[in-house]
């Protein structure tokens, strides 16, 4: 096969996007990142390598770096600026494997993009999906994901550490909450939920976004089982953040935070830098 034709196996891929060989690098990209994507790879670099040597790059924490770059295109909503992460794992099997996956099953990018689109046609806010990007390594991978940048986010533990004890903690601890309900409600297990990687965009703390959904199970509507492990996995991320002055949260007053009805005037104190 020539580099940059399309990958001829047969399998449904969301509107907008195609699969894509470059170099020794198999891609799956929306159509407004096609172009770019070819560009990179083009010159012997992993999208992450990239990302990083732009001037203008900034960054997020996270495991591993994560790059945010002007966006090169107009992508699926128009955001300004695009974000890069390299996968890298987690849990015991960090320390042997470190960013490498057995080639086994799908690949977790494209997993990634299966679950985002799928969660976003079901009224889930997570970033749009720009590229996914697998690197091959004999019995291994290495991979990339490209999605759209939420402008002045912020993550649920940021805003809990800035207020805490006031009354914008327990709106965003509300909305997250109402968050877990309703991807129950839609189907969709976030099989890793936590204070991380719950965001809010600047102004609208009712409105949580949710990001890293490589691992996401996407099932029937209103799974309740699924509600009840987010909430759990959730709350036990809340008391490790725990407060600025390093007091310990109690199971029991998070839980409580996270069940308590959303305030629809919660965003006119906003979460903007």
């Amino acid at each position: 096969m020539r580099a940059g034709d399309a990958d001829p196996r047969h399998r449904s891929l969301p509107d907008g996007y195609r699969r894509r060989r470059l170099a020794d690098a198999r891609a799956v990209v929306h159509r407004s990142a096609d172009a770019w994507l070819e560009d990179v790879l083009s010159g012997g670099k992993t999208l992450h390598e990239w990302a990083g040597e732009q001037p203008d790059h900034g960054t997020f924490a996270g495991r591993g770096t994560v790059f945010s770059i002007p966006a090169p295109d107009v992508g699926p909503e128009g955001r300004r600026r695009w974000a890069v992460r390299h996968y890298r794992r987690g849990g015991a099997m960090a320390s042997c494997l470190e960013d490498r996956y057995l080639r086994l099953g799908r690949p977790r990018p494209f997993r990634e993009l299966d679950a985002a689109t799928t969660a976003r046609s079901r009224g889930i806010r997570t970033p749009a999906i720009l590229a996914g990007v697998v690197y091959p390594a004999g019995l291994y991978y290495r991979a990339d994901l490209v999605t759209e940048v939420v402008p002045e986010a912020r993550t649920l533990a940021t805003l809990l550490h800035e207020h805490d004890g006031s009354r914008a903690w327990t709106d965003a601890m509300a909305a997250a909450g109402a968050l877990v309900n309703e991807m129950g409600d839609a189907g969709v297990f976030h099989v890793d939920l936590n204070a991380m990687n719950v965001i809010f965009e600047s102004g609208r703390i009712s409105q949580p976004w949710v990001l890293d959904l490589d691992r996401a199970r996407i099932g029937r509507r209103r799974w309740e089982a699924a509600k009840e492990r987010m909430r759990a996995r959730l709350t036990r991320s809340v008391i490790k953040v725990g407060t600025p002055t390093g007091e310990r949260l109690g199971e029991r007053e998070v839980l409580a935070a996270l069940r308590a009805p959303s305030s629809p005037s919660a965003d006119a104190g906003g979460t903007g830098r």
